[in-house]
């Protein structure tokens, strides 16, 4: 006999909850805080209707009415009962009236309170609060709109995307505007930061042929950053010398090109052609980073074919 009505009683709720009709009276939507965070229970015949609000699946008041602003953010829904059940949940996110945030790097070991000298290499990037990662976005370069790229509109700003906004060494400030339904509100502080390129990679080849054609009769970077019109492609790099050695390590020729890409014609110091062959090599030249040059090498083997 306990059995039969227990069974009936699980039968009574599963009534209960398949009468329930979800309904449309509300949508997603934030709301100023400093505005009408009043929500009212829908018109339309629901006078006959008891009325429970909750948030988040707990009840917060059985009124009429809610002040949104009493109780917060998160996912509201209103349960009216009567001859039947109704209900609708929908999301409220409060929006702050003056939100204070900040403008940082991503890389949060980078002092932004003073100016900010770094490398494009290292991905220099722009970042807001997570306070205010929801809204829209504007990005401000010495005071003017970058524009309305996707990646402008965004939380995050990577330096290289707006590469052709900006000079090698040349100090820029950066600001951010956010807009949220209580209007366009300016970052509280501003970054200053020159940006250089650091790192000037030489591309070499690994086949060169000395003969008496003439083609591809030394061997020499295959990049030529001199040539270069595009800013972030321009290598300000001097003080080349550069080693060439046999496979076993022998010494055949040092050669210092300065301020000009080094270039190996397969000789030795003595001046005498070298045999087919692998060789290796050192290069070392001075990558100028403007107030602090720094020493660069790379090495490796490249096959002289005649």
């Amino acid at each position: 006999m306990k059995k039969v009505l227990g069974i009936f009683s699980i039968l009574t709720l599963h009534m209960n909850a398949w009468s329930q009709s979800e309904m449309n009276w509300f949508t997603d939507f934030n709301i100023c805080e400093s505005g009408d965070t009043l929500i009212f229970v829908p018109e339309g015949g629901f006078d006959d209707y008891n009325s429970s609000w909750f948030l988040n699946g707990d009840t917060i008041s059985n009124g009429n009415s809610i002040d949104i602003l009493n109780y917060g953010s998160g996912l509201y829904s209103l349960e009216l009962y009567g001859q039947d059940t109704l209900y609708d949940q929908f999301n409220v996110i409060i929006d702050l009236d003056n939100p204070d945030f900040l403008l940082s790097m991503t890389d949060s070991e980078i002092n932004i309170d003073s100016i900010v000298d770094i490398c494009l290499e290292d991905n220099p990037s722009l970042i807001t609060q997570s306070s205010v990662q929801e809204y829209t976005h504007f990005w401000y370069l010495d005071g003017i709109p970058l524009g309305i790229e996707p990646t402008q509109s965004e939380r995050i700003l990577v330096i290289e995307d707006i590469i052709e906004e900006i000079e090698f060494d040349q100090q820029y400030e950066y600001q951010v505007e956010i807009e949220n339904t209580c209007g366009i509100h300016l970052s509280k502080n501003i970054v200053t930061m020159f940006v250089n390129e650091c790192q000037c990679a030489l591309e070499m080849p690994n086949i060169f042929t000395p003969n008496a054609d003439e083609e591809n009769a030394l061997f020499k970077p295959i990049n030529n950053h001199e040539q270069e019109s595009e800013p972030e492609n321009i290598c300000q790099s001097t003080n080349f010398s550069i080693e060439i050695f046999n496979q076993w390590g022998r010494h055949i020729t040092s050669i210092r090109s300065d301020n000009e890409y080094p270039s190996w014609d397969g000789r030795n110091k003595a001046g005498r052609e070298v045999n087919d062959g692998v060789y290796f090599y050192r290069i070392v030249y001075q990558v100028n980073i403007y107030t602090e040059p720094k020493e660069k090498e790379i090495t490796g083997f490249v096959h002289l074919y005649r």
